[in-house]
């Protein structure tokens, strides 16, 4: 593992006892997440309850999914209450409605960024992202103390500890699925407070051209971010629903997105109604 497990018997610091991202790195172990598109806060506690099978974090995404400003503040701490990390797929890199400011604010462990593209744009990123001297992030959020806890069900933070943790306890991870991205990659992970990248496939194919993912265009490019961010000692996030998960953790991937809340219903949803014998109507 990269990144925190260089000392995994060295005692936690603050940021690894309150992200669990940090803390599955410390100890040298991957990290599991999903993505939840559909806001409801007894969804999000059902999801967040497969912390006992495992789990450490997942996406609320503002990106693609039906999440506004009430529902991932609900969705955050109800996460975060079950000891799970809530990580915010933001709409984009800009100060906008639910950008990175707004979503650190309301109790996010990290923000992933789509379409990041530049070094110029991870250096404003981070800005945004962390308290001076690192970056320039202001001081007047109210909520956010109240996802960091120190353990499941632990008290959670005071906004002294909040304030002197919160640079590395919470994750700026970009996510880098277009051709320019891949043209920069080197210089986006060699900037100081990047803390993990995600690989999105998918959208780096329709970029090079509307190729299927198993182009040799796409894999090769896969390959190069990955192997960038490796040697910039950057964790690297893999999509890898079902049975690409080992695969990705075996070659070396610092975790996994496993999959979608909606991907999950359907497929055991169609599961339990085909062996119940329901006939199929299209």
């Amino acid at each position: 593992m990269t990144g925190d497990a260089a000392s995994p018997r060295s005692p936690p610091t603050v940021a690894q006892q309150v992200n669990l991202v940090r803390a599955a790195w410390h100890a040298g172990k991957s990290a599991y997440g999903l993505i939840t598109k559909a806001p409801g806060a007894s969804l999000v506690r059902t999801l967040a309850s497969m912390r006992q099978f495992g789990l450490d974090f997942i996406i609320t995404d503002a990106e693609h999914g039906n999440y506004d400003d009430a529902s991932q503040h609900d969705a955050i701490h109800a996460i975060a209450g079950l000891g799970v990390s809530p990580i915010i797929r933001v709409p984009g890199m800009g100060s906008e409605k639910w950008g990175i400011r707004v979503a650190l604010d309301a109790g996010a462990h990290g923000v992933m960024i789509p379409l990041l593209e530049t070094k110029e744009q991870a250096l404003d990123c981070v800005h945004r992202a962390k308290y001076p001297p690192q970056g320039g992030r202001t001081s007047g959020g109210s909520f956010h103390k109240q996802a960091f806890h120190l353990g499941p069900h632990g008290r959670t933070l005071t906004q002294q500890e909040y304030w002197a943790a919160a640079n590395d306890a919470t994750l700026v991870i970009p996510i880098i699925e277009t051709k320019l991205a891949l043209e920069n990659i080197d210089d986006i992970v060699a900037v100081p407070g990047i803390d993990a990248i995600f690989i999105g496939q998918y959208d780096l194919a329709l970029s090079l051209g509307s190729l299927p993912v198993t182009d040799p265009a796409v894999v090769d490019g896969v390959e190069r971010i990955f192997q960038s961010a490796k040697r910039a000692g950057v964790p690297v996030l893999a999509w890898a629903p079902g049975e690409l998960a080992a695969p990705a953790l075996a070659k070396g991937y610092d975790g996994v997105v496993m999959g979608l809340d909606m991907s999950a219903l359907e497929k055991a949803l169609a599961h339990d109604l085909e062996i119940a014998g329901a006939q199929r109507r299209w």
